[in-house]
């Protein structure tokens, strides 16, 4: 008998929907946040939940062997500080889709005017307003991993030239031409949006600066849909007043949320959304616990498994 622990706002929704398939004898409980998952984690065995929440109680979980997270990230789990004894599943295959569509929204939104034509509309002017087609673009992808994969290929079949930046010069469909960091200055020089997946790492840790932001087009938008911390915010707010670069749409930040005193919120060229690029749709996260659970019980390798040290 496994004993799993839901830990999760929308839990028992998670739960509802594990019932639907047939686990054995897996025995479920849930708990909808960290000090909740506490009381109830100490003789579970598994773990299907929120990093930030179970990093919160993953040290009373006594008889711990596995946890799935029910996000993309999980850096809150690869802490140096915390246990490393169990094993750490993440999520792939599912997110691209979703950040394909928020970014490719926001490119069209922005190179066909729809903000403006909207206003013109509230204020009954009737004005021809130019665009460029997207096969005029260049779209750089900073991070190749599953999701940004899925980005380029659908900026692909809008027929945008994609580059794309990763840790090796493997190639990768749909990316003309790839870079490596020690080119990461050459990537963005003739990029017209970067489009930024990457996870939080030491390695990436405020990547995108002052200096990095100045070797882009002042015509260059910013897409952040990775970690909020792999740009430094203060550099980009400075780089955005100075018209270094024409704008930003920002889905995730240094701080969530994002306080109420900072810049950007008042910035013309600055698009915000609250960290709503791809969410975790349980029915999704559910099918992917599904089969590395039948994985686990029959002592396969399970899918998706995160190095602590890499933080993926």
């Amino acid at each position: 008998m496994n004993k799993l622990l839901v830990l999760t706002p929308d839990a028992e929704q998670y739960s509802a929907l594990l019932r639907q398939h047939d686990l054995g004898n897996l025995e479920i409980v849930t708990a909808v946040n960290g000090e909740k998952g506490r009381h109830r984690i100490a003789d579970c065995h598994l773990v299907l939940g929120v990093p930030a929440l179970v990093a919160q109680c993953i040290d009373a979980a006594a008889e711990l062997k596995w946890v799935q997270s029910t996000f993309a990230g999980t850096e809150a789990l690869c802490a140096p500080a915390l246990r490393r004894d169990y094993l750490l599943t993440g999520i792939k295959g599912i997110f691209g889709p979703y950040m394909s569509e928020y970014i490719l929204g926001y490119i069209l939104a922005l190179e066909r005017h729809f903000f403006k034509v909207r206003q013109n509309q509230s204020d009954k002017v009737w004005q021809d307003i130019s665009y460029q087609s997207l096969r005029a673009i260049t779209i750089g992808i900073l991070g190749l991993g599953s999701i940004g994969r899925h980005i380029a290929k659908t900026a692909a079949y809008f027929g945008m030239r994609v580059l794309g930046l990763k840790r090796s010069a493997d190639p990768v469909p749909h990316v003309e031409a790839l870079y490596t960091m020690v080119r990461l200055e050459k990537f963005l020089m003739t990029l017209d949006y970067l489009v930024v997946t990457l996870p939080h790492t030491p390695e990436t840790n405020q990547l995108i600066n002052l200096k990095t932001l100045g070797k882009m087009k002042s015509s260059a938008i910013v897409i952040n849909v990775g970690r909020g911390a792999v740009i430094n915010e203060a550099d980009l707010i400075q780089a955005l007043r100075d018209q270094t670069i024409r704008g930003a749409v920002l889905d995730v930040f240094e701080h969530e949320p994002l306080p109420p005193t900072s810049p950007l919120w008042s910035m013309s060229n600055v698009i915000i959304t609250p960290h709503i690029s791809a969410v975790s749709f349980p029915k999704d996260i559910v099918a992917i616990f599904v089969d590395n659970y039948r994985r686990f019980v029959a002592q396969k390798p399970l899918k998706y498994l995160v190095d602590f040290d890499k933080g993926y």
